[in-house]
């Protein structure tokens, strides 16, 4: 039954994932932001977000992280939100609609946060999905974290970094939606112990992802 049961939150998220269960991004310049990748860099600890930045703290408690929501940036629940903006940014319209609730529901249940960038008001908006998850059979180790992030994410681009002084990786990637659509999406994995992992993914339309996402990654931390 166990085993089922990781089978079936394993197909959710793939399901997902056709943005990337985690998604992540592509396509930026290289800089000493853990927000921008570069390929074989030297591992980099995030920079605490801008004091004065407007925004308020998101997190801590049961989801195991503490990032910094931008001013403009607003907490969600995607599983009782019945905004239009809401509901297209995290996929829970048309035929999946219902499967990706019932994740999204499970992510929340262990204490997944969620945030979207409340500027924008129809479409497909700037949102992120931040906690700590399980990293199931195949485990949490960080090399093992990137070999999933590049099979979800063939264009990802995978950076070195440190999170609250522990190793991880940032990511950026292009992917393209069930739907149709393509978004740009930026993430920041650090493995918590050989099954458990942390995150913070941000996604939005292709070539609208904000500046504010690197202010978001720069302030993710351990709680």
């Amino acid at each position: 039954m166990a085993r089922r049961g990781f089978a079936i939150v394993c197909a959710l998220s793939v399901l997902l994932s056709g943005c990337g269960g985690d998604s992540s991004d592509k396509d930026a310049k290289t800089s000493a932001s853990p927000g921008t990748p570069s390929q074989g860099a030297p591992s980099q600890e995030a920079p605490s977000a801008a004091a004065g930045s407007g925004g308020t703290r998101l997190g801590g408690g049961k989801s195991g992280i503490s990032l910094e929501l931008p001013k403009g940036w607003k907490e969600v629940d995607p599983t009782t939100d019945s905004s239009a903006v809401v509901k297209t940014s995290y996929g829970l319209t048309g035929e999946r609609g219902s499967l990706t609730k019932q994740l999204l529901s499970m992510q929340r249940g262990q204490g997944t946060v969620f945030a979207i960038d409340g500027s924008v008001s129809s479409g497909f908006a700037p949102h992120l999905s931040a906690g700590c998850d399980s990293g199931g059979l195949t485990g949490s180790s960080l090399e093992q974290l990137k070999k999933k992030q590049q099979a979800l994410e063939p264009s990802s681009r995978i950076t070195d970094v440190t999170v609250s002084g522990k190793p991880a990786y940032r990511a950026t990637y292009s992917s393209a939606k069930s739907d149709g659509s393509s978004v740009d999406g930026i993430t920041v994995r650090v493995p918590i112990s050989a099954e458990r992992y942390c995150f913070v993914k941000i996604e939005a339309e292709k070539g609208g992802l904000p500046a504010q996402a690197e202010q978001i990654v720069a302030s993710f931390a351990l709680a």
